[in-house]
Protein backbone atom coordinates (compact mmCIF):
# COMPACT_ATOMS: atom_id res chain seq x y z
CA UNK A 1 0.00 0.00 0.00
CA UNK A 2 1.55 3.27 -1.15
CA UNK A 3 0.62 6.53 0.52
CA UNK A 4 1.10 10.01 -0.93
CA UNK A 5 1.45 13.20 1.06
CA UNK A 6 -1.43 15.67 0.96
CA UNK A 7 -0.52 19.36 0.83
CA UNK A 8 -2.22 22.70 1.11
CA UNK A 9 -5.14 23.99 3.07
CA UNK A 10 -8.33 22.13 3.86
CA UNK A 11 -6.67 19.15 5.52
CA UNK A 12 -9.40 18.99 8.12
CA UNK A 13 -12.11 18.57 5.44
CA UNK A 14 -10.01 15.94 3.66
CA UNK A 15 -9.40 14.00 6.87
CA UNK A 16 -13.09 14.02 7.77
CA UNK A 17 -14.19 12.82 4.34
CA UNK A 18 -11.48 10.16 4.19
CA UNK A 19 -12.42 8.87 7.66
CA UNK A 20 -16.05 8.60 6.63
CA UNK A 21 -15.21 6.56 3.54
CA UNK A 22 -12.77 4.26 5.36
CA UNK A 23 -15.27 3.63 8.15
CA UNK A 24 -17.63 2.20 5.52
CA UNK A 25 -15.15 -0.67 5.16
CA UNK A 26 -16.09 -1.92 8.62
CA UNK A 27 -19.82 -1.45 8.33
CA UNK A 28 -22.68 -0.94 5.95
CA UNK A 29 -22.57 1.38 2.98
CA UNK A 30 -24.70 4.47 3.69
CA UNK A 31 -27.45 3.87 1.13
CA UNK A 32 -30.18 3.12 3.68
CA UNK A 33 -29.05 5.58 6.36
CA UNK A 34 -30.27 9.02 5.40
CA UNK A 35 -28.40 11.10 7.98
CA UNK A 36 -25.06 9.46 7.22
CA UNK A 37 -25.59 9.73 3.48
CA UNK A 38 -26.49 13.41 3.83
CA UNK A 39 -23.28 14.03 5.79
CA UNK A 40 -21.23 12.21 3.15
CA UNK A 41 -22.89 14.19 0.35
CA UNK A 42 -22.20 17.48 2.12
CA UNK A 43 -18.51 16.65 2.55
CA UNK A 44 -18.09 15.43 -1.04
CA UNK A 45 -19.73 18.53 -2.48
CA UNK A 46 -17.56 20.88 -0.42
CA UNK A 47 -14.41 18.95 -1.27
CA UNK A 48 -15.27 18.68 -4.98
CA UNK A 49 -15.23 22.47 -5.25
CA UNK A 50 -12.29 23.14 -2.94
CA UNK A 51 -10.09 20.14 -3.82
CA UNK A 52 -11.32 18.59 -7.08
CA UNK A 53 -8.20 16.57 -7.95
CA UNK A 54 -7.95 15.11 -4.44
CA UNK A 55 -11.68 14.34 -4.31
CA UNK A 56 -11.65 12.61 -7.68
CA UNK A 57 -8.71 10.47 -6.57
CA UNK A 58 -10.54 9.55 -3.37
CA UNK A 59 -13.70 8.53 -5.23
CA UNK A 60 -11.72 6.39 -7.69
CA UNK A 61 -9.87 4.72 -4.82
CA UNK A 62 -13.21 4.12 -3.08
CA UNK A 63 -14.42 2.07 -6.05
CA UNK A 64 -11.29 0.32 -7.24
CA UNK A 65 -9.34 -0.35 -4.05
CA UNK A 66 -11.92 -0.17 -1.27
CA UNK A 67 -14.62 -1.86 -3.36
CA UNK A 68 -17.42 0.41 -2.07
CA UNK A 69 -19.73 0.61 -5.06
CA UNK A 70 -22.56 2.73 -3.67
CA UNK A 71 -20.20 5.12 -1.90
CA UNK A 72 -18.20 5.63 -5.09
CA UNK A 73 -21.21 6.11 -7.37
CA UNK A 74 -22.81 8.58 -4.97
CA UNK A 75 -19.48 10.39 -4.62
CA UNK A 76 -19.07 10.72 -8.39
CA UNK A 77 -22.65 11.96 -8.83
CA UNK A 78 -22.30 14.58 -6.10
CA UNK A 79 -18.88 15.62 -7.39
CA UNK A 80 -20.55 16.41 -10.71
CA UNK A 81 -23.53 18.15 -9.12
CA UNK A 82 -21.35 20.34 -6.91
CA UNK A 83 -19.04 21.42 -9.73
CA UNK A 84 -21.97 22.26 -12.01
CA UNK A 85 -23.57 24.32 -9.25
CA UNK A 86 -20.29 26.18 -8.73
CA UNK A 87 -19.83 26.82 -12.46
CA UNK A 88 -16.76 24.58 -12.59
CA UNK A 89 -16.13 22.28 -15.53
CA UNK A 90 -13.92 19.36 -16.42
CA UNK A 91 -13.02 16.08 -14.64
CA UNK A 92 -16.61 14.97 -14.01
CA UNK A 93 -17.07 12.92 -17.19
CA UNK A 94 -13.82 11.06 -16.58
CA UNK A 95 -14.68 10.40 -12.93
CA UNK A 96 -18.15 9.08 -13.79
CA UNK A 97 -16.62 6.69 -16.32
CA UNK A 98 -13.93 5.52 -13.92
CA UNK A 99 -16.28 4.42 -11.11
CA UNK A 100 -18.55 2.37 -13.40
CA UNK A 101 -16.79 -1.00 -13.43
CA UNK A 102 -19.66 -3.51 -13.30
CA UNK A 103 -22.28 -3.91 -16.07
CA UNK A 104 -25.03 -2.87 -13.64
CA UNK A 105 -23.17 0.22 -12.42
CA UNK A 106 -24.66 2.55 -15.09
CA UNK A 107 -28.14 1.43 -14.02
CA UNK A 108 -27.45 2.03 -10.33
CA UNK A 109 -25.95 5.45 -11.03
CA UNK A 110 -29.04 6.47 -13.02
CA UNK A 111 -31.25 5.28 -10.17
CA UNK A 112 -29.26 7.46 -7.77
CA UNK A 113 -29.35 10.51 -10.04
CA UNK A 114 -33.07 10.14 -10.76
CA UNK A 115 -33.90 9.89 -7.06
CA UNK A 116 -31.77 12.77 -5.78
CA UNK A 117 -31.44 15.09 -8.80
CA UNK A 118 -34.33 14.34 -11.16
CA UNK A 119 -34.53 12.88 -14.66
CA UNK A 120 -32.62 15.61 -16.51
CA UNK A 121 -29.10 14.34 -17.24
CA UNK A 122 -26.27 16.88 -17.51
CA UNK A 123 -23.91 16.35 -20.44
CA UNK A 124 -20.93 15.19 -18.35
CA UNK A 125 -23.14 12.54 -16.72
CA UNK A 126 -24.50 11.30 -20.05
CA UNK A 127 -21.05 11.22 -21.61
CA UNK A 128 -19.44 9.52 -18.63
CA UNK A 129 -22.11 6.82 -18.57
CA UNK A 130 -21.85 6.47 -22.36
CA UNK A 131 -18.11 5.91 -22.11
CA UNK A 132 -18.69 3.21 -19.50
CA UNK A 133 -21.50 1.54 -21.45
CA UNK A 134 -19.26 1.16 -24.48
CA UNK A 135 -16.81 -0.75 -22.26
CA UNK A 136 -19.31 -2.75 -20.22
CA UNK A 137 -22.14 -3.78 -22.53
CA UNK A 138 -21.15 -6.99 -24.30
CA UNK A 139 -23.12 -10.03 -25.42
CA UNK A 140 -22.12 -11.81 -22.22
CA UNK A 141 -22.91 -8.94 -19.86
CA UNK A 142 -26.30 -8.39 -21.52
CA UNK A 143 -27.09 -12.09 -21.25
CA UNK A 144 -26.12 -12.25 -17.57
CA UNK A 145 -27.34 -8.93 -16.22
CA UNK A 146 -30.17 -7.45 -18.33
CA UNK A 147 -33.04 -8.79 -16.23
CA UNK A 148 -36.76 -8.32 -16.72
CA UNK A 149 -37.08 -7.54 -13.02
CA UNK A 150 -34.94 -4.41 -13.28
CA UNK A 151 -36.90 -1.18 -13.37
CA UNK A 152 -34.29 0.23 -15.76
CA UNK A 153 -33.31 -2.27 -18.45
CA UNK A 154 -30.04 -1.92 -20.35
CA UNK A 155 -32.13 -0.59 -23.24
CA UNK A 156 -33.51 2.16 -21.02
CA UNK A 157 -29.94 3.18 -20.15
CA UNK A 158 -29.04 3.28 -23.86
CA UNK A 159 -32.14 5.32 -24.60
CA UNK A 160 -31.20 7.94 -22.04
CA UNK A 161 -27.48 8.38 -22.72
CA UNK A 162 -27.22 7.47 -26.44
CA UNK A 163 -23.72 5.96 -26.53
CA UNK A 164 -21.93 5.65 -29.86
CA UNK A 165 -21.10 1.97 -30.49
CA UNK A 166 -17.45 1.07 -30.83
CA UNK A 167 -18.08 -1.06 -33.94
CA UNK A 168 -20.83 -2.65 -36.03
CA UNK A 169 -21.04 -5.67 -33.75
CA UNK A 170 -21.80 -3.49 -30.74
CA UNK A 171 -24.20 -1.45 -32.85
CA UNK A 172 -26.18 -4.63 -33.57
CA UNK A 173 -26.07 -5.52 -29.88
CA UNK A 174 -27.39 -2.08 -28.90
CA UNK A 175 -30.26 -2.42 -31.39
CA UNK A 176 -31.20 -5.80 -29.93
CA UNK A 177 -31.01 -4.44 -26.39
CA UNK A 178 -33.24 -1.49 -27.29
CA UNK A 179 -35.80 -3.81 -28.89
CA UNK A 180 -35.94 -6.32 -26.05
CA UNK A 181 -36.64 -3.73 -23.34
CA UNK A 182 -40.27 -3.54 -24.55
CA UNK A 183 -40.79 -7.31 -24.65
CA UNK A 184 -42.08 -8.01 -21.16
CA UNK A 185 -43.08 -11.54 -22.15
CA UNK A 186 -39.57 -12.60 -23.13
CA UNK A 187 -37.82 -15.28 -21.16
CA UNK A 188 -35.98 -13.82 -18.21
CA UNK A 189 -32.22 -13.99 -18.28
CA UNK A 190 -30.36 -15.83 -15.60
CA UNK A 191 -27.13 -14.63 -14.10
CA UNK A 192 -24.16 -16.80 -14.81
CA UNK A 193 -21.49 -17.56 -12.20
CA UNK A 194 -19.80 -14.41 -10.91
CA UNK A 195 -16.09 -14.26 -10.39
CA UNK A 196 -15.53 -14.00 -6.63
CA UNK A 197 -13.74 -10.95 -5.33
CA UNK A 198 -10.06 -11.63 -4.70
CA UNK A 199 -9.14 -12.43 -1.12
CA UNK A 200 -6.91 -9.61 0.04
CA UNK A 201 -4.17 -10.31 2.52
CA UNK A 202 -4.33 -8.31 5.70
CA UNK A 203 -1.96 -5.33 5.60
CA UNK A 204 1.31 -5.18 7.49
CA UNK A 205 1.21 -2.92 10.54
CA UNK A 206 4.47 -1.03 10.76
CA UNK A 207 6.18 -0.28 14.06
CA UNK A 208 5.59 -1.71 17.52
CA UNK A 209 2.01 -2.70 18.39
CA UNK A 210 0.61 -3.46 21.84
CA UNK A 211 -2.27 -5.93 21.50
CA UNK A 212 -4.39 -6.37 24.62
CA UNK A 213 -6.79 -9.32 24.25
CA UNK A 214 -9.69 -9.95 26.63
CA UNK A 215 -9.46 -13.74 26.94
CA UNK A 216 -13.09 -14.16 27.96
CA UNK A 217 -14.26 -12.33 24.85
CA UNK A 218 -11.75 -14.13 22.65
CA UNK A 219 -12.93 -17.53 23.85
CA UNK A 220 -16.62 -16.64 23.72
CA UNK A 221 -16.40 -15.61 20.07
CA UNK A 222 -13.78 -18.22 19.06
CA UNK A 223 -11.42 -15.41 18.12
CA UNK A 224 -8.04 -16.81 19.19
CA UNK A 225 -6.98 -17.53 15.62
CA UNK A 226 -7.75 -13.97 14.57
CA UNK A 227 -5.74 -12.54 17.47
CA UNK A 228 -2.77 -14.64 16.36
CA UNK A 229 -3.29 -13.52 12.76
CA UNK A 230 -3.35 -9.87 13.80
CA UNK A 231 -0.11 -10.33 15.75
CA UNK A 232 1.50 -12.02 12.75
CA UNK A 233 0.73 -8.99 10.57
CA UNK A 234 2.54 -6.62 12.93
CA UNK A 235 6.14 -5.69 12.23
CA UNK A 236 6.66 -6.05 15.96
CA UNK A 237 3.92 -7.08 18.39
CA UNK A 238 3.55 -7.49 22.12
CA UNK A 239 0.42 -9.49 22.95
CA UNK A 240 -1.03 -9.29 26.45
CA UNK A 241 -3.82 -11.80 27.14
CA UNK A 242 -5.98 -10.66 30.05
CA UNK A 243 -7.70 -13.35 32.09
CA UNK A 244 -8.88 -10.77 34.63
CA UNK A 245 -11.44 -8.06 33.93
CA UNK A 246 -9.89 -5.98 31.16
CA UNK A 247 -11.32 -2.79 32.66
CA UNK A 248 -9.41 -3.46 35.86
CA UNK A 249 -6.25 -4.15 33.88
CA UNK A 250 -6.63 -0.85 32.08
CA UNK A 251 -7.11 1.08 35.31
CA UNK A 252 -4.31 -0.59 37.30
CA UNK A 253 -1.66 -1.93 34.91
CA UNK A 254 -1.96 -0.18 31.60
CA UNK A 255 0.67 2.47 32.19
CA UNK A 256 3.10 -0.32 32.98
CA UNK A 257 2.16 -2.34 29.89
CA UNK A 258 2.52 0.64 27.55
CA UNK A 259 6.17 1.23 26.67
CA UNK A 260 6.34 3.69 23.79
CA UNK A 261 4.40 1.50 21.39
CA UNK A 262 3.40 2.98 18.02
CA UNK A 263 -0.22 1.94 18.50
CA UNK A 264 -2.48 0.12 20.95
CA UNK A 265 -5.14 -2.39 19.91
CA UNK A 266 -7.58 -3.63 22.57
CA UNK A 267 -9.77 -6.62 21.63
CA UNK A 268 -12.67 -6.96 24.05
CA UNK A 269 -16.47 -7.02 24.31
CA UNK A 270 -19.08 -4.65 25.65
CA UNK A 271 -16.57 -2.59 27.60
CA UNK A 272 -16.98 1.13 28.06
CA UNK A 273 -13.25 1.71 28.21
CA UNK A 274 -12.82 4.62 25.84
CA UNK A 275 -12.25 7.30 28.47
CA UNK A 276 -9.89 5.40 30.82
CA UNK A 277 -8.02 4.01 27.82
CA UNK A 278 -7.66 7.45 26.27
CA UNK A 279 -6.25 8.75 29.52
CA UNK A 280 -3.80 5.85 29.73
CA UNK A 281 -2.47 6.12 26.17
CA UNK A 282 -0.55 9.27 25.16
CA UNK A 283 -2.69 11.51 22.95
CA UNK A 284 -0.40 11.18 19.93
CA UNK A 285 -0.51 7.34 19.94
CA UNK A 286 -3.35 5.75 17.92
CA UNK A 287 -5.72 3.73 20.09
CA UNK A 288 -7.94 1.08 18.48
CA UNK A 289 -10.71 -0.66 20.47
CA UNK A 290 -12.25 -3.69 18.78
CA UNK A 291 -15.58 -4.57 20.41
CA UNK A 292 -16.47 -8.12 19.34
CA UNK A 293 -19.95 -8.07 20.85
CA UNK A 294 -21.37 -4.97 19.21
CA UNK A 295 -23.35 -5.86 16.08
CA UNK A 296 -25.71 -2.88 16.13
CA UNK A 297 -23.45 0.04 15.26
CA UNK A 298 -22.86 0.05 11.54
CA UNK A 299 -19.54 1.83 11.24
CA UNK A 300 -16.32 2.52 13.02
CA UNK A 301 -16.56 5.31 15.59
CA UNK A 302 -13.75 7.72 14.88
CA UNK A 303 -12.20 10.73 16.56
CA UNK A 304 -8.66 12.07 16.45
CA UNK A 305 -6.35 9.04 16.89
CA UNK A 306 -9.14 7.13 18.69
CA UNK A 307 -11.04 4.40 16.87
CA UNK A 308 -13.69 1.88 17.88
CA UNK A 309 -14.63 -1.05 15.66
CA UNK A 310 -17.76 -3.13 16.02
CA UNK A 311 -18.40 -6.78 15.24
CA UNK A 312 -15.99 -9.46 14.14
CA UNK A 313 -15.00 -8.62 10.55
CA UNK A 314 -11.25 -8.68 9.98
CA UNK A 315 -11.72 -5.49 7.96
CA UNK A 316 -11.08 -3.83 11.31
CA UNK A 317 -7.43 -4.73 10.76
CA UNK A 318 -7.49 -3.53 7.15
CA UNK A 319 -8.51 -0.01 8.12
CA UNK A 320 -5.94 0.49 10.90
CA UNK A 321 -3.13 1.72 8.60
CA UNK A 322 -5.63 3.71 6.52
CA UNK A 323 -6.96 5.66 9.49
CA UNK A 324 -3.48 6.27 10.85
CA UNK A 325 -2.13 7.45 7.49
CA UNK A 326 -5.15 9.73 7.03
CA UNK A 327 -4.32 11.48 10.30
CA UNK A 328 -1.01 12.51 8.71
CA UNK A 329 -2.53 13.52 5.39
CA UNK A 330 -1.04 10.48 3.65
CA UNK A 331 -3.44 9.05 1.08
CA UNK A 332 -3.39 5.53 -0.41
CA UNK A 333 -3.33 6.62 -4.04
Amino acid sequence: MVFTQGVGLGRRLQRELFRLVVSDLVGAEPSLYAARLAHYVQLVRRSAVAHPEWTAALVRWTRHEAGLGYTARAGAAEFLAARLAAGQHGMSRQLIDSVLVDPLDPTWLLYYWNYFHGRALPKPLKRGISDAVRRLYTEQSVREHDHLGMGLRFGDVLNRVHPKPVDERQSALFRAVLDRRHDRNAEGTRSGPRTPAPVRELPRLAGHTLVVADQRAVERYDFAGTVDLVASRCERAEVVRCSDDVGKVVRTRFRVLFRRHDRVLVITEDQQLDRPLSWSVPWHVPLHVWDLSDQDTRWASVSRRRYRYHGRSDNAVRVIPLFEAGEQGLWPW
